[in-house]
């Protein structure tokens, strides 16, 4: 079995805790916020698209500002978040056969839950963004947000700051299901709880096996990239009829 290459006893050392995640979520959430109204006051005539792309870059800019502070106030480094380039062949094996792997586990137990449990489901709004999408530019501008930015964001919040502090508390297995738990109640979308929670899970086994964020980003990427794919020319067929 390969050894993670993350050294024992580094959680051991974390410098910061279950307050500080609930800190700097409620720090993300306001600067999130009044980022966005301001945006809105200012070019309030943009498209959705265009409107989605500005909250979520504001997002990551609130994320960035609320580590920075934390590096401030406790010398918390990126490294020590999970941001390592010392391995590129390992991150590039488990993001992409990783990022493919928990595609296939979202898209199958959401099937399976859908045979047992018939209802009428409704979509996020991303998703009906996308099905709305009008276009290559709104394609790449919905790929730019659910491919890139969103990974990115979430993976230094999720996998950077929360799974570590949890697997410090409860330890492996339970850290990687609570986290898993936290990332999917965060997305306010409970017909799609478990889906989110097991891809919640397998990227915090992702983070274990590669010890890089990176490796978390590109495989997160892989599956909203290839979701958005799925939705857009989806739309494209059933107009077709």
């Amino acid at each position: 079995m390969e050894e993670n290459e993350n050294p024992e006893g580094n959680e051991n050392k974390l410098k910061w805790g279950i307050l500080d995640i609930l800190l700097m979520l409620v720090f993300i959430f306001i600067l999130t916020r009044v980022f966005t109204w301001l945006a809105g006051v200012m070019m309030g005539d943009l498209v959705v698209t265009q409107k989605y792309l500005i909250s979520t870059v504001l997002q990551i800019v609130a994320i960035i500002v609320s580590v920075a502070y934390f590096n401030i106030i406790k010398g918390i480094t990126w490294k020590e978040i999970g941001v390592r380039f010392e391995n590129p062949s390992k991150i590039l094996k488990y993001g992409v056969f990783g990022g493919i792997a928990i595609l296939a586990i979202v898209i199958v137990t959401g099937l399976i839950i859908e045979f047992i449990f018939p209802m009428a489901s409704s979509l996020q709004p991303f998703a009906e963004i996308v099905l709305a999408a009008m276009g290559y530019r709104d394609l790449i501008i919905l790929l730019i947000i659910g491919a890139v930015l969103v990974p990115i964001g979430e993976e230094i919040y999720f996998r950077g700051i929360v799974y570590p502090v949890f697997k410090k508390r409860w330890g492996l297995m339970i850290g990687m299901v609570a986290s898993g738990i936290f990332f999917s109640l965060l997305h306010f979308d409970a017909l799609r709880f478990l889906p989110l929670l097991l891809g919640g899970i397998g990227l915090a086994y992702i983070y274990e096996k590669s010890d890089s964020l990176l490796a978390c980003m590109l495989a997160h990427g892989l599956w909203n990239g290839i979701m958005i794919f799925l939705l857009y020319y989806s739309a494209d067929y059933f107009a077709g009829f």
